[in-house]
């Protein structure tokens, strides 16, 4: 074996080692979902099919016999057409990259995919009718006349691929932008190589570390998200905490027992409510995680009825819950029922009805606080008194992936609306 084939075998084993790692460290210590494991990991597989083939190509080559002659000629088959469904997967890649693709852009991912399944008929073909590429009688691969249309295929989907990335660079951070140049120089680095020096195998062990290196820098970009979206969560929850322990809150609801005709029975029983109700709020703001509809709704309800202490029979509560099993942000309800109560029914001089409801829409839990109080313009920004509704919508969205809805029309009330998915 000559010097250049001791030193093809090195590379594309490396390159088979480097994959294995990778696809180790994806499954072990990505923070993707299943589902994009299982992309990354057909992908790196791909690639280290591709560079295990070209390695064993070098193996055998050259040497005598019939079935050496079937193995190199299977070996090469393997090869190309494991590059061809290589560059689509990457291509795929690159394009969840940008987060939720547009639809031309997924009518180009498909047609990537259609053009590398013509490309590998093609090879097919190409066993019958060599045109591609063909073993000659010392048992050596050499290209056809019609070999440049791989390159070709291969070379549009890169030029594409690199001015999509550009056009969508504003939706990235810094690192993958980073990451993505060094790729690209990477590519054409070792084209450049592959033209100097035309008998080593650069392209496998070359894309390995390029493949590594972009999906290094969007692993350090879903983290930065994840530390972002921590963040967030922080900083509402300071919110929350302060609406919970609202003073102004506190102050109505002492001075409303206070003024409780002489009834010791209805003034523990109201003492019972406002402990229990301080109690459960400030519990929830150190639970990162969701709590059951029943227990929001027994602390609306204990709200209620200490506002009820306060506004007498102009404070109308109704419910109409039909579903309860599931869980959902803590407070989220109830902070939608105080803004009801407080920029609603009692800025009416008669007062005003809330009604709860629950139901099940499709696949989907809705939620609603409806007032027929003085009702707002939703086409204007909401003030600082309107904070706890944005709370909402943002835990909302972002620990169940639901969504928040208000629809209001000044002088007929307000309808507040959460969706959350029913898992």
């Amino acid at each position: 074996m000559d010097m250049f084939g001791s030193i093809n075998i090195a590379t594309e084993f490396v390159a088979v080692l480097l994959v294995f790692a990778t696809i180790i460290g994806t499954i072990a210590l990505s923070k993707r979902s299943s589902k994009e494991k299982i992309h990354l990991v057909i992908l790196m597989l791909l690639l280290g099919i591709s560079a295990l083939a070209n390695g064993l190509y070098f193996v055998f080559k050259g040497r005598e016999g019939e079935s050496i002659k079937t193995l190199v000629f299977i070996l090469k088959f393997v090869k190309i057409s494991a590059g061809f469904w290589l560059v689509a997967e990457v291509n795929s890649f690159i394009l969840g990259l940008f987060g939720e693709p547009k639809s031309r852009y997924k009518v180009y991912n498909i047609c990537v995919y259609s053009v590398m399944g013509a490309m590998t008929l093609l090879l097919v073909i190409n066993i019958f009718v060599h045109f591609m590429y063909h073993v000659d009688e010392n048992n050596v691969y050499q290209r056809d006349t019609a070999f440049f249309i791989i390159y070709l295929v291969e070379g549009l989907v890169w030029v594409a691929d690199t001015v999509l990335f550009v056009l969508n660079q504003k939706k990235l951070s810094k690192l993958v932008k980073r990451t993505f140049y060094i790729s690209l120089l990477f590519l054409v680095v070792t084209t450049v190589l592959q033209f100097v020096f035309p008998q080593i195998a650069f392209y496998d062990i070359m894309i390995a570390m390029s493949i590594v290196f972009l999906m290094f820098g969007e692993q350090i970009q879903m983290r930065e998200q994840i530390a972002d979206r921590d963040e967030q969560l922080t900083q509402q929850k300071l919110k929350l905490l302060q609406r919970q322990v609202s003073p102004h809150f506190i102050y109505n609801a002492l001075t409303a027992i206070q003024a409780l005709p002489g009834n010791p029975d209805e003034t523990k029983r109201a003492i019972g409510d406002f402990a229990k109700y301080l109690r459960e709020s400030l519990s929830t703001i150190n639970e990162n995680t969701l709590i059951p509809f029943k227990k929001e709704l027994e602390n609306v309800q204990i709200y209620f009825r200490l506002e009820k202490i306060r506004f007498g029979d102009t404070l109308k509560v109704e419910y109409d819950v039909e579903e309860t099993e599931f869980d959902l942000p803590a407070m989220s309800v109830q902070i939608l029922a105080e803004n009801a109560v407080k920029h609603g029914v009692s800025v009416r001089r008669d007062g005003g009805t809330v009604r709860i409801s629950t139901k099940r829409d499709g696949d989907d839990i809705v939620i609603c606080v409806e007032d027929n109080g003085v009702g707002f313009d939703v086409t204007k920004q909401m003030d600082s008194t309107h904070i706890g509704i944005d709370n909402v919508r943002d835990r909302v969205q972002t620990m169940v992936g639901g969504e928040l809805i208000i629809s209001s029309e000044p002088d007929k009330g307000t309808v507040a609306k959460i969706r959350i998915p029913r898992l």
